[in-house]
């Protein structure tokens, strides 16, 4: 319901000045035609991709857990961040050579002549151009030279210009001829790729889903097109290039350790030629064959224990650097302790995530930071694993030698010189098995770095929208309209708030506590006397309105003499007192209009009595009161005049022949009307409010001072009038709406009079 009520308010307070909100529109609507034209439109390109899970039961995964490569799970947040990244982005600028864009001169702007100019602009040097704005240059196709000024230079070879050294080349991505000139413009790389990134969105297409959407807006869709799948690409090959990378810094660790075990092997080799050549020692016995398999098993556990200290002392070398970031992390080939391998791969994680978000964020992000400081706590706790781990080793080791030396004493029967060839035996078959072990991993890790699938997948290519994206014309026009309306809400409310002059009903109550008795339309008819007429019969209804709200009706003798008068001059006092006592006498009463505005008579004009004797002749003493009461055209209706003579007009009011007149007045008619001068210049108004019962104060829409009404409260001299009343008088129709009266600026709702709704005589009312 209050929805409604204020719709209505709207709807009545603005209605009136439709043409001008049609005029604000209109002009609204036509600047933004005018700056749609100015505008290129954008087109929309989208992409998506696949990051690929890289939990343990994928393949890729089993394979590089497999060679202890310590895989790690990618974060799609993390990876967005990466797609956005101003490297990847301006390799594609580089790649494109998006920094010398083309551009054709149009009719208001210039376009871009991506798919229409006939070469493209390569610098040496992207990163060191220097820009340089609206280079014009012409191709000749029958010679292949492209001229800039007066210097031609010739297709697909390096040239000194005056902007560079620069390399031009046919675009193979022409689809039709520029007619206008051409001109390309140097920016820095960096720069364009800003640019390219503002107007970059990429983001998941799911919660919780690893496909990422990419879109982009650009001017030109094949542009926009080509940047995306350049984008895309340069991720899967970094990807690729990363993966590689892991591949190969385990390779080398392996061919390392290979060429380490092939040396021990060769020389053991050699030793055993050598032994057996000098000792002739041929085969051993049973029993002797027994113990020595005892004393090997225990060799065999030392060798590895050895090997797995020196792979503890590789891992707590990759730990203890500090300049091995997002580096492999040596193989742990042989060692069981879980919780260093959890340990390490946690290290190895946290370090290839701070590398990747290094390239995108700054030194001093606190979530680069934070990664930081996570792999400096991982790192003690390592070094404390792999001490533990060798503490344990070696004591494993003392234990092992322990029981060597007592096979070592079951031996002492066993020929010293065939212990010495299983010794060197032992240690043969042991340098063996670990070097043929390397060589299976040596293979497999080559076999994986051939067969490198990126771990996320292009799912669609980059395609263009076929319409523009953006400007939408239609929002454009929208809001242009809206700021039309939205002026001439502005302007008209600007118009009224601002106004000195009274022009609500609610104004006059906020200012006064004073009553409004009624509101009175303006009329444009010249006539001072209207509700008598047909086509006045509005006013005619609301005069009678103003006779009920004063209690003109009913027996009671009260309130049957009315003062009437005003701020000031001009307000309409002496139209509301002859139109009112005109009301009064056409509903069947006697009525009296004295003309008590000694000053400036217009009562005496309307009723054409200026030279007739009147008010002032008999507060002279010159005629009796029967002598100055005239009739009129009325038959109910009687006027006193002001008189003509000039008198000290202010000294007569006070002249005690006033109660006279009232007495004689009070016994011959129903009504008295006087009508008084304005209180503003003159206090003739004061000296006659103890003559009547109720006093009428004219105030007139668009023409009394609001602070005129504001300092009527605070007016003394005020109080002394009885049932003071204030009439709204004038009010005329807001806008362009002629047809109602009082719209809009009387109470504020509809308050409106329709000369058709009134088909009675004036003599009915």
């Amino acid at each position: 319901m209050k929805g409604n009520i204020s719709f209505n308010m709207l709807l009545f307070r603005y209605f009136p000045y439709w043409p001008l909100f049609v005029l604000l529109v209109l002009l609204s609507c036509v600047a933004a035609w005018d700056y749609t034209r100015f505008l290129t439109p954008l087109y929309e390109s989208s992409a998506t991709i696949l990051i690929k899970d890289e939990s343990p039961h994928s393949g890729d995964a089993a394979m590089m857990e497999a060679l202890n490569l310590l895989p790690y799970q990618k974060n799609v947040e993390n990876e967005i961040e990466v797609l956005q990244s101003r490297t990847f982005m301006k390799q594609v600028v580089n790649k494109l050579h998006l920094y010398a864009a083309v551009f054709e001169e149009g009719n208001i702007q210039a376009v871009p002549a991506y798919n229409t100019s006939p070469v493209i602009i390569i610098s040496h040097d992207p990163d060191k151009v220097r820009e340089q704005n609206s280079i014009y240059f012409s191709y000749d196709d029958r010679t292949k030279t492209v001229k800039i000024g007066n210097h031609s230079y010739p297709l697909n070879s390096w040239v000194n210009t005056p902007y560079g050294i620069l390399m031009f080349e046919k675009n193979e991505k022409q689809n039709s001829k520029t007619i206008k000139p051409l001109f390309f413009n140097l920016v820095q790389p960096s720069v364009v790729a800003n640019g390219i990134l503002a107007n970059l969105s990429v983001f998941p297409v799911k919660s919780n889903s690893s496909v990422i959407a990419l879109k982009l807006k650009d001017h030109v869709p094949s542009r926009g097109e080509d940047i995306l799948n350049g984008l895309c690409q340069a991720y899967y090959q970094a990807s690729i290039n990363d993966k590689n990378k892991m591949a190969s810094n385990t390779l080398a660790f392996v061919e390392d350790r290979i060429r380490y075990v092939e040396s021990d092997l060769d020389s053991l080799e050699k030793s055993i030629q050598n032994y057996k050549a000098t000792k002739g020692i041929t085969n051993l016995s049973s029993q002797g064959q027994l113990f020595l398999e005892n004393v090997g098993s225990n060799d065999k556990r030392i060798a590895e224990i050895n090997l797995q200290l020196a792979i503890l002392n590789q891992v707590e070398k990759y730990v203890v650097s500090k300049d091995n970031s997002a580096g492999i992390v040596p193989s742990t080939l042989g060692l069981t302790d879980p919780l260093l391998n959890q340990l390490l791969q946690k290290l190895y994680e946290s370090d290839l995530l701070y590398e990747k978000m290094r390239k995108t964020t700054g030194e001093n992000n606190p979530a680069l930071l934070t990664i930081k400081t996570e792999s400096d706590k991982i790192r003690p706790t390592i070094l404390e694993s792999i001490h533990n781990l060798r503490a344990s080793l070696l004591t494993s080791v003392q234990n092992i030698n322990s029981s060597k030396n007592e096979s070592n004493a079951q031996l002492s029967t066993i020929p010293q010189k065939e212990k010495e060839l299983l010794d060197f035996s032992r240690q043969q078959a042991i340098k063996s098995s670990v070097y043929t072990f390397l060589l299976q991993k040596r293979e497999e890790t080559a076999l994986s770095r051939s067969s490198t699938v990126a771990d996320n997948e292009i799912i669609d290519a980059a395609e263009s929208s076929m319409i523009p994206n953006s400007p939408s014309k239609s929002v454009i026009y929208l809001m242009a309209m809206g700021l039309g309306i939205l002026l001439g809400i502005g302007f008209i409310t600007a118009r009224e708030v601002f106004s000195s002059k009274i022009l609500f009903r609610s104004e006059i109550e906020s200012l006064t506590s004073i009553p409004i008795a009624a509101e009175l339309a303006k009329v444009k008819d010249k006539a001072s006397l209207v509700v008598d007429r047909t086509k006045h019969l509005f006013l005619a209804e609301q005069f009678r309105q103003l006779r009920t709200t004063i209690g003109l009706y009913g027996k009671i003798k009260s309130k049957r003499k009315l003062l009437i008068t005003s701020n000031i001059s001009g307000e309409g006092k002496s139209f509301v007192s002859s139109n009112l006592a005109l009301s009064l006498a056409l509903s069947g009463k006697r009525v009296i209009l004295v003309d008590l505005d000694l000053r400036k008579s217009n009562i005496s004009k309307i009723f054409n009595l200026t030279k007739e004797k009147g008010a002032i002749e008999f507060l002279e003493g010159i005629c009796e009161p029967y002598e100055v009461i005239k009739s009129t055209d009325h038959d109910k209706l009687f006027v006193v005049p002001a008189g003509t003579g000039s008198s000290n007009l202010a000294e007569l009011l006070l002249d005690g022949r006033l109660d006279t007149l009232f007495k004689f007045l009070e016994d011959t008619f129903d009504f008295i009307i006087v009508d008084s001068s304005p209180i503003d210049p003159v206090a003739d108004a004061y000296a006659l409010s103890e003559y009547c019962d109720t006093t009428l104060f004219i105030v007139r829409h668009g023409y009394t001072p609001k602070t005129l009404i504001q300092l009527m409260d605070e007016n003394h001299k005020i109080k002394i009038f009885k049932n003071l009343a204030i009439v709204f008088n004038g009010i005329k129709s807001r806008g362009f709406i002629k047809k109602g009266y009082g719209f809009g600026y009387g109470y504020g709702y509809e308050n409106i009079y329709k000369d058709y709704i009134y088909r009675r005589k004036p003599q009915e009312i």
